[in-house]
């Protein structure tokens, strides 16, 4: 009974007010889609891609829907700068593409890596080196990238997270060679134009407000619209949006009613 309206964008095709007019609730599964650039030299060198085009690239060439941008990491030095679970299937894919070599840094140490312990150990398995307490600070090239610039760091006090922030060790610089770079320093959120019209919150860092209240979790600050995954909590696993869409279902439930 579920109907799909694909090639549809909310707020260019149809308006969000639309949607209001024709249903009692509204769930926003909109995730994170802006990259996190570094912000140093070098991240426009020919050979150095973004995780997500890279990734999806690979799939489509896979599944056959096309092969013009397949991104090739066959018989190549490749550096993944990001210890996440991004960076994580990045490792693999570029190791299974039959990369050279594969190094991935991280600016923090091991125990304070974001990405799956199972992936971590699993890229180790297959080969992937990994570089830890490492800031990339510039890539290197004229007209190709040759190599990534990296600091050594430690880690300082807790930031305002909580979580202990990397320093910098002064002349520790040292330039890892690379024929290709993949930045996989995770996403933001990216939410949308109509969310003020809509009365959606958001966090100052993008991230939608949505109520811890048990009888409707997940609603937002516009209670006909709840809102779960990534776009709620920032990047993180498929399992945990799959959790968060099932509590937020219970939300609109007990918003409408219904036992």
């Amino acid at each position: 009974g579920v109907k799909f309206e694909l090639g549809k964008e909310i707020g260019r095709d149809i308006p969000f007010e639309t949607l209001l007019k024709d249903y009692d609730a509204v769930f926003l599964g909109t995730g994170t889609y802006t990259y996190v650039k570094g912000g140093f030299p070098g991240e426009d060198l020919p050979g150095v891609y973004e995780a997500l085009p890279f990734l999806i690239s690979n799939i489509n060439r896979h599944l056959e829907l096309g092969s013009g941008d397949f991104i090739d990491m066959k018989g190549k030095r490749v550096v993944v700068l990001g210890g996440g679970d991004t960076g994580m299937d990045c490792n693999r894919t570029a190791i299974r593409q039959g990369a050279e070599s594969v190094t991935c840094t991280y600016r923090r140490d091991e125990a304070n890596m974001p990405g799956s312990r199972r992936d971590f150990k699993n890229s180790k398995e297959e080969g992937v080196e990994f570089l830890f307490n490492r800031q990339p600070v510039e890539i290197i090239g004229s007209t190709h990238v040759e190599g990534v610039k990296v600091v050594q760091t430690r880690l300082g006090p807790p930031g305002p997270r909580g979580r202990r922030m990397p320093e910098t060790i002064p002349g520790s610089e040292e330039i890892i060679p690379a024929d290709a770079v993949i930045i996989a320093f995770g996403f933001l959120p990216s939410p949308a134009k109509w969310f003020d019209d809509a009365k959606i919150a958001l966090h100052p860092n993008g991230r939608v407000r949505v109520s811890a209240n048990p009888k409707t979790p997940f609603q937002t600050t516009n209670p006909r619209v709840f809102a779960g995954g990534d776009n709620v909590r920032g990047s993180d696993l498929v399992v945990t949006a799959v959790f968060e869409g099932r509590e937020a279902a219970r939300g609109i439930l007990g918003y409408l009613g219904i036992s």
